[in-house]
């Protein structure tokens, strides 16, 4: 397939309000290909590469982008551009970034305008064409005529969308069958919902176990005997980056397991740093053990999702996987927990993990199953503050002691059925000079275009969002406006499909008219 034709594609979708006409497209598109063609466009749908995180910023995009435009020689094909990115993630070290930069002059030069902007996108993870991968999963059920709850199931254990797409279209649903659970691959995390307060959580699951939720960086940790991985929220490997945790891992003494929780830096008095320092952490590649004695990282666990002996928990209830972890896990290295019907003892709960420094509570349905890769009422959250996590849309240049920084943010929340963003209002409330300048910065660099004070960006960040209240507006789109927003932190960790959604909000807004 020629990459112009994926392009083509994109806008296509991109264009299509309908759910149902998006995903027969796709379908459409996928039934064009196969082999390692297949699994290429499958994942540059998704917005993903087949090589993973690649370390290409948009420093590197501007040095190797093209001064001239001039027509390609011969139209660049899916398999041209994966070359390349192989060549791109497998250069490292010194002298690489001029390397890196002539092979992507190299690729940029044989496509068109068009073309380079989708590869410019693709490789900083911006892929904006209204499919998110719900859809996408959607379409390959389509296209290969199995079951989507297939699919789904496959995608839940592999994480790779274009190998789950292969699969499915030339082998099947015995294909898709093969895909199950296998130690050191990491496992789709599962998600959760918002819940006003203890009593409303209660009302939904009953008694639950309720657990401090902490501000810091999810993890998963899989070993098996002597081998162990750690994964992000986003699936990423990053065992090399965290020394202390695989000494922690290699020290416990049942030799194979799958742990979820959440690496976190402290205060010497055991009290929470900011979830800033935590993600510096995660964002060090180099010099380890300098950044290991700067910002030494502690665990605590919440889940257990496979032990030696018992095999897979997966479909097991919480409260038989709540026993395989205290089975497994000191006392020490446990997230804080309450199993409580009772209100008055869940609000005090609460109020102790808020005391600690904590963000608030999880509750958590004592006979759900792990719902993998998926958001549902199994699991909420419960915060002091009311908070959201939006997308910037756009940011306005500032004035009086903030001139020369953007400052007004356009705040925007996800359409789950079209993937597209609607504002929700604007906010300059709760910055500091340092994250101002950052802001600046990193907006300049997703700028899309400029109307007069107001520079539209790419919607490529999240940001928490606090806010007193939800009102009706007939000012934006969603009819819906933030009282008193304020911007509590930015979210590296989590990405624009995984910000809230528009469903979300309007649900916030029915609630406090009750």
């Amino acid at each position: 397939m020629e990459f112009g034709e994926l392009v083509a594609l994109v806008a296509a979708v991109r264009a299509t309000p309908k759910k149902t006409e998006k995903v027969t497209r796709l379908a459409t598109g996928l039934r064009q290909v196969q082999g390692r063609e297949l699994v290429i466009l499958a994942s540059y749908l998704a917005g993903t590469i087949p090589q993973g995180r690649i370390g290409v910023g948009w420093k590197l995009i501007e040095a190797a982008m093209p001064q001239e435009d001039r027509p390609p020689d011969m139209p660049l094909g899916l398999t041209d551009v994966d070359r390349t990115m192989n060549l791109l993630a497998s250069d490292q070290g010194s002298g690489s970034f001029e390397r890196r930069r002539t092979e992507l002059r190299r690729l940029f030069e044989r496509a068109v305008p068009e073309e380079r902007r989708f590869l410019g996108e693709l490789l900083i993870g911006e892929i904006r064409q209204g499919a998110l991968e719900g859809l996408l999963l959607d379409a390959i059920a389509k296209a290969a005529d199995v079951s989507a709850p297939a699919v789904r199931g496959a995608m839940m254990f592999s994480g790779d969308i274009g190998e789950v797409a292969r699969l499915a279209l030339e082998e099947g649903t015995a294909g898709l069958a093969r895909i199950e659970f296998q130690l050191l691959n990491p496992i789709a995390p599962m998600l959760a919902n918002a819940a006003a307060d203890p009593a409303e959580a209660l009302e939904r699951l009953g008694e639950a176990s309720f657990e401090y939720k902490l501000d810091g960086a999810r993890i998963q940790v899989h070993k098996q005997h002597e081998t162990i991985r750690i994964f992000t929220r986003q699936l990423q490997d990053v065992t090399n980056r965290l020394p202390e945790l695989i000494q922690w891992t290699a020290a416990l003494p049942v030799r194979e397991f799958v742990l979820e929780g959440e690496a976190i830096a402290l205060r010497q008095d055991g009290r929470p740093l900011p979830f800033q320092v935590t993600m510096r952490r995660f964002g060090r590649v180099n010099d380890i053990e300098a950044a290991r004695r700067d910002i030494p990282l502690s665990c605590f666990f919440f889940d257990c999702l496979y032990v030696e002996g018992r095999g897979s928990l997966l479909a097991k209830s919480y409260r038989e996987r709540m026993e395989a972890l205290d089975a497994t896990v000191p006392p020490t290295s446990l997230i804080p927990r309450l199993v409580t019907g009772d209100r008055g003892a869940a609000e005090e709960f609460l109020r102790q993990a808020l005391d600690a420094g904590h963000e608030g509570v999880m509750a958590k349905s004592q006979t759900a199953p792990y719902v993998a890769g998926q958001r549902g009422f199994h699991w909420l959250k419960i915060k002091e503050a009311k908070t959201l996590d939006l997308v910037v849309l756009a940011a306005e240049w500032g004035n009086g002691r903030r001139t020369g920084f953007l400052s007004n943010l356009h705040l925007g929340a996800r359409d789950p059925e079209t993937g597209r963003f609607i504002m929700l209002g604007k906010t300059f409330k709760g910055m500091t000079d340092a994250l101002l300048r950052w802001q600046t910065e990193q907006f300049l660099a997703l700028e899309e275009r400029r109307d007069g004070m107001t520079v539209y960006v790419k919607p490529a960040r999240v940001v928490e969002i606090a806010f007193s209240d939800i009102q009706e507006s007939p000012r934006y789109p969603g009819g819906l406006a933030l009282r008193f927003a304020r911007v509590k932190r930015y979210r590296p960790d989590k990405t624009p499909q995984e910000a809230d959604t528009l469903h979300t909000v309007k649900d916030l807004f029915h609630k406090s008219r009750q």
